[in-house]
């Protein structure tokens, strides 16, 4: 592991870029922070007049830009091979769909849901983009029911106790959120790629929007 957690803004005096009239809560948002190798930590924090807050937030920006759009064109072609990674079940042959994300309005119940969780742009952008997915997630549960009775009531056993266990570490969110995406990719094995973060994110998107982990929207008093 060579990745570190970097402030842009230091979170203590002395530190490069330190802010006195930052909150301790506002130096530990993720808003503040930015993963860097340690090579280019030590870099970032020598050079502090080549590499300001204002840089380093754009760099921040720009990187998370390119992870996005290499989240959204990996969407497209999640089939029912990199389904089965993440859900341990059946393999079929990709299909692709056409997208929009950018202008995609969520339904109202998605939306409610979102703000009963307290997800911020971060989670909305993942569900825009796994909401894409529903059919074909659909699809390949009751696929892989059909040939392993059970296998849909386990699948959903097993993410309520990976959501279980990021609410009994205080996540909430968009980090608790993230938390479910990354155990999901995690059971996909130790083989990464952007298909595979973009089939967890697609399934954890399913049983968002199906009610069956996350908290449900609250009702209208």
């Amino acid at each position: 592991m060579v990745s570190e957690i970097a402030h842009i803004l230091a979170a203590s005096p002395g530190g490069a870029r330190y802010d006195s009239s930052q909150s301790d809560v506002e130096r530990a948002d993720i808003s503040n922070l930015i993963v860097l190798c340690d090579r280019h930590h030590k870099v970032v924090d020598t050079q502090r007049a080549k590499y300001t807050a204002e840089a380093l937030r754009s760099m921040k920006v720009d990187h998370e830009a390119t992870v996005s759009r290499g989240q959204l064109y990996a969407m497209n072609a999640v089939g029912f091979a990199e389904l089965e990674a993440v859900c341990s079940s059946l393999r079929l042959a990709p299909r692709v769909v056409s997208t929009g994300i950018e202008t995609l309005v969520l339904p109202p119940g998605i939306t409610e849901k979102m703000v009963a969780n307290d997800l911020g742009d971060a989670s909305e952008a993942l569900i825009k983009m796994g909401i894409s997915k529903t059919t074909a997630v659909e699809a390949f549960i009751s696929f892989s029911e059909r040939g392993v009775p059970g296998f849909s009531a386990r699948l959903q056993q097993w993410f309520k106790a990976k959501y279980a266990e990021g609410i009994l570490a205080s996540l909430s969110g968009d980090d608790l959120f993230s938390f479910v995406c990354s155990a999901a990719l995690d059971n996909a094995g130790v083989n990464r790629n952007e298909l595979l973060e973009a089939a967890a994110i697609a399934v954890v998107v399913h049983l968002f929007e199906i009610c069956e982990i996350f908290e449900a929207a609250r009702a209208a008093s």
